[in-house]
C-alpha cells in the first residue's frame, strides 16, 4: 500500500503541474491576517433576522463591522471582555472561517499564518508534537482554548467545527489563569442556530489530498436547532517522501432556548488521526542539511502517530435582564496519544567543510503512550449598573478545574548499520530494524487541581473616557509521581495577576488605550515536574502596551496600531553549579504592530498585518559548549513577519485573490548557533459559482514552490509543502 501510495502521489503531481505550470507567472504577492465581528450573549427574546435570499449568488466578503460598535458573532468567547473588540485596550486578531475557506485552510496551525507574531514549533524530542507555537516571543503551546476553555491536549487541531481562531495578545491571566505570557488563542466553535443550512464540501488535489466536510444546521422549532460537522481526510505533503496523514472527526450540538433569555447548549467534539509523522532534517554546522527537500529521516516501519479526542461540552447561558447576564461552562475532554518518532542528532562533532557524505545522523527517536484529561468548569457573569452617576461594565467569574496526566516513555537502541545512525546523504527510510529494542526511560502520572476566582470593571467616566481594572486570584495545586525512579514531588503555587488600562474615545471611530498586564508561569504548568524545578517558584510576567484602532472609510476599514513591551523578570534558568532551575533570569520582548482588516473598495477586501519584535535573554547563568545564553535572542522569535491576504470579486459569481507571508530568521536554540532561514510563500486562489448554490475554487500553496523551514526545533527543523494544488467543490442549500 505505501509503495502504491508513493506512485499515485507522484504520478498526480506530476499531471497537476503539467496541466496548471501556465498558470505559476501569475505572480500575486499577498497572504493572511484578519480580525472579524465578536459575539452577543444571550438577551431578551429578539426578533429573528430573516434568512439570506437564495437568489443572492455573491461571493461573500469579510464583514469588518466587528471592528466597529454595533457588531458581534454570537458564538464569540470575547463575551469574557467587558467592552467591544474596537473598545477593548489589547491588541486582538480574529481569523473568521470564511478566511480559513478562501485560503484551503483545514488546520488550527495554518489559520494563524494570518496572525504575525507567531512563530510555529515543531516536535518535541519525545514525540510530544502537535500544535506547539510561540506567540510574541514566548511559548504558547499551553494558552490553547476552546470556547473559553483551556484545551490541554497535545494534537493537531482541525479546523472542521471552527467558526474562528481568537488571538488575544499580551498576558492575560486576569481572565484565563495561568499561562499567557505573550497571550493566548481560542478557537470558537460552530454552534445551532435559527437558520437552516446543508453545506456539503469535497477537496482533492497533488500529493494526493482528499477531503470531504458537512456541515448541517437544522431548526427544530422557533427555539432550537441542532448542528452536526463532519469530515475526512487522507493525503500525503507534497515535496515530502512517506509522510502521511489520515483523519477524522464529528461534531454533533444541540441548543435550546434559541432567542430566548435562557439557553442550553450540549456538544461533543470527536478527533483521531493516524499519521507518518514528520521531524524534518537535522541542522549540520548550524543550518538545515543541505539536502533534497523529499529526504526523509524517519522509519517506515517504527515511526507512527495516532491520537484520539473526545470533549463533550454543557453550557447555559441566562440574561436576567439586558445588563444582567449569566454563563456555565462545564466540559470533560480526553486526550489519547501514541507516538514513535525519529529525533536527530548529528554524530560527533564534525569539523567545519566536513562534506555531507561523511557525516552521520542518529534517529535513535522516542515514543509515548500518553492519556491527559480535563475536567473544567467556568462560570462567568456580565453586569452593568451605576454608582454615583458613573456606568459599569464588570465581569467576574471563578473557574475550578481536574487535570491528569498519565505517560509512558521509551527510548530505542541498538540495530545494525544503517538503522539508527543514518547517513546524511540519502538516508534509507525503510531500514532493516532486525536487533532494534524498545526500552521504557519514564513511566509517571500528575494530577493538578486549580481554582481562579476573577473581576474585571470598565468604568465610563465621560463619553470618551474609560478606565478598566481587574484581578485574579488562581491556586494551581499538581502532584508528580515518577514511578520509574520511585520519586515523588508536589507543588501548591498562588498568584495575583492585576491588570489595569485607559482608554480614550474622542469620536466613534477612534480609540486610544494604554494598558498593563501581567501573567505567571509555574513550574507544573505543563503537567510536569522534576528534581529541578520541584521547588521553583512561579515565572512573572508583565506587559505595557499603547496603541490606536481606527475605523476610516466610512467604517469599512478597520486599521491599528500597538507598541509593547513583555519581560519576563524572573525568568527560569539553571544553576550550573546547583543543577537546579532558580529565578535569576530575565528575559524582555518588545516591539510593534501593524494591522489592516476590511474592504478598501465595495468589491476589494484586504487584510494585513505586520509584526516587529526585539527578543533579547537579559539575564541568564546557563552556559552551553562554552556559550553563555545570557545577551542572546530569545530563540523561535524572529524579528519581522508580515502578512498580507485580499481578494477582489470581479462579478458576483467570480472572484480571484491571494496572499504572501514572509518570516524573517530564527535562532532555533537558545545559543543561537542553530537558525532557521527566513523565507517568504505566496498563495493563490480563484472561485466561480456556476449556479447558486455551488461554489468551485481553486488554491494553489506555495506557488513560487519555494523552499522553506516553517517548524523549529532546536535539533531539528521541518520544511513546509511543496508546490500544492487544491480544487475544492462547495454545494450549499
Amino acid at each position: 500500500m505505501r509503495q502504491l501510495r508513493r506512485s499515485i502521489r507522484r504520478s498526480t503531481s506530476r499531471r497537476l503541474r503539467g496541466l496548471l505550470a501556465p498558470t505559476m507567472g501569475v505572480g500575486l504577492f499577498l497572504a493572511s491576517s484578519t480580525a472579524f465581528a465578536q459575539g452577543q450573549p444571550p438577551g431578551p427574546a429578539q426578533p429573528q433576522p430573516p434568512a439570506p435570499s437564495q437568489d443572492d449568488v455573491q461571493l461573500p466578503g469579510v464583514d469588518v463591522r466587528g471592528q466597529g460598535r454595533e457588531y458581534r458573532a454570537p458564538s464569540s468567547d470575547l463575551y469574557k471582555l467587558p467592552d467591544l473588540l474596537k473598545d477593548t485596550p489589547q491588541s486582538i486578531t480574529v481569523v473568521p472561517q470564511q478566511i480559513m475557506r478562501e485560503q484551503a485552510v483545514f488546520n488550527l496551525r495554518d489559520a494563524l499564518r494570518n496572525v504575525t507574531g507567531i512563530s510555529l514549533a515543531a516536535g518535541e524530542g519525545g514525540g510530544a508534537q502537535g500544535d506547539n507555537l510561540t506567540l510574541r516571543g514566548f511559548s504558547a503551546r499551553n494558552d490553547i482554548f476552546i470556547d473559553g476553555v483551556r484545551d490541554i491536549g497535545q494534537y493537531s487541531r482541525d479546523s472542521f467545527n471552527l467558526d474562528s481562531v481568537e488571538v488575544l495578545k499580551g498576558p492575560s491571566s486576569v481572565l484565563f489563569g495561568r499561562g499567557s505570557t505573550g497571550g493566548v488563542i481560542n478557537q470558537v466553535s460552530k454552534v445551532p442556530n435559527l437558520t437552516p443550512s446543508y453545506i456539503f464540501s469535497i477537496t482533492g488535489g497533488s500529493g494526493p489530498f482528499f477531503r470531504g466536510s458537512i456541515d448541517l444546521n437544522q431548526p427544530i422549532d422557533g427555539t432550537a436547532a441542532f448542528r452536526f460537522n463532519a469530515f475526512g481526510q487522507d493525503n500525503d505533503v507534497e515535496g515530502r517522501d512517506e509522510t502521511h496523514t489520515t483523519r477524522w472527526g464529528a461534531a454533533p450540538s444541540f441548543t435550546i432556548g434559541l432567542g430566548t433569555p435562557t439557553r442550553l447548549t450540549a456538544s461533543y467534539y470527536y478527533l483521531a488521526d493516524s499519521n507518518q509523522p514528520d521531524y524534518g532534517f537535522p541542522y549540520v554546522f548550524g543550518e538545515p542539511a543541505k539536502v533534497d527537500r523529499d529526504t526523509y529521516y524517519g522509519l517506515n516501519d517504527r515511526d507512527f502517530e495516532k491520537d484520539n479526542v473526545h470533549i463533550g461540552t454543557l453550557r447555559f447561558e441566562h440574561a436576567f435582564n439586558e445588563d444582567i447576564r449569566l454563563r456555565n461552562t462545564l466540559r470533560f475532554a480526553y486526550y489519547g496519544r501514541q507516538v514513535a518518532v525519529s529525533t536527530l542528532a548529528v554524530q560527533g562533532n564534525p569539523a567545519a567543510g566536513t562534506p555531507l557524505n561523511a557525516i552521520s545522523v542518529s534517529r535513535a527517536g522516542a515514543a509515548r503512550d500518553q492519556a491527559d484529561t480535563a475536567l473544567i468548569n467556568v462560570t462567568d457573569v456580565i453586569a452593568k449598573f451605576s454608582t454615583f452617576g458613573l456606568k459599569h461594565t464588570l465581569v467576574t467569574g471563578v473557574e475550578f478545574g481536574r487535570e491528569t496526566s498519565d505517560i509512558q516513555r521509551y527510548t530505542f537502541a541498538g540495530g545494525g548499520p544503517g538503522s539508527l545512525i543514518t547517513p546524511v546523504i540519502n538516508p534509507d527510510p525503510d531500514a532493516n530494524l532486525a536487533g532494534v529494542g524498545k526500552v521504557t526511560n519514564f513511566r509517571g502520572d500528575t494530577t493538578a487541581f486549580s481554582f481562579g476566582v476573577f473581576a474585571v470593571d470598565e468604568l465610563s467616566i465621560t463619553d470618551w473616557l474609560k478606565i478598566m481594572g481587574g484581578v485574579r486570584y488562581d491556586l494551581f495545586d499538581a502532584d508528580f509521581r515518577n514511578a520509574f525512579l520511585g520519586q515523588r514531588f508536589s507543588r501548591t503555587d498562588t498568584a495575583v495577576s492585576p491588570r489595569a488600562a485607559l482608554v480614550v474615545l474622542p469620536t466613534k471611530a477612534q480609540t486610544y488605550y494604554f494598558s498593563y498586564g501581567t501573567s505567571f508561569n509555574p513550574s507544573a504548568e505543563a503537567l510536569s515536574l522534576a528534581v529541578n524545578n520541584a521547588n521553583t517558584e512561579p515565572e512573572k510576567n508583565e506587559t505595557f502596551e499603547v496603541g490606536g484602532k481606527w475605523d476610516v472609510m466610512d467604517g469599512r476599514l478597520g486599521l491599528r496600531a500597538a507598541l509593547f513591551q513583555t519581560n519576563k523578570t524572573n525568568a527560569r534558568t539553571t544553576d550550573p553549579a546547583l543543577g537546579i532551575q532558580v529565578l535569576e533570569g530575565e528575559q524582555r520582548v518588545r516591539g510593534f504592530e501593524l494591522e489592516a482588516i476590511g474592504r478598501i473598495l465595495p468589491a476589494w477586501n484586504i487584510f494585513a498585518g505586520y509584526t516587529y519584535l526585539d527578543s533579547r535573554v537579559l539575564e541568564a547563568l546557563e552556559v552551553t559548549n562554552g556559550i553563555p545564553v545570557k545577551g542572546k535572542r530569545v530563540q523561535n522569535v524572529p524579528e519581522n513577519t508580515f502578512s498580507l491576504w485580499t481578494t477582489y470579486d470581479i462579478t458576483d459569481q467570480w472572484q480571484v485573490g491571494g496572499g504572501v507571508v514572509y518570516v524573517d530568521p530564527r535562532f532555533a536554540n537558545t545559543t543561537n548557533v542553530n537558525r532557521a532561514p527566513s523565507y517568504v510563500r505566496a498563495d493563490l486562489t480563484a472561485a466561480y459559482k456556476p449556479i447558486k448554490p455551488l461554489e468551485l475554487r481553486m488554491n494553489i500553496i506555495n506557488l513560487a514552490d519555494e523552499v522553506y523551514f516553517d517548524q523549529v526545533h532546536p535539533s531539528h527543523i521541518v520544511p513546509g509543502a511543496a508546490r500544492t494544488f487544491l480544487f475544492t467543490g462547495t454545494w450549499r442549500f
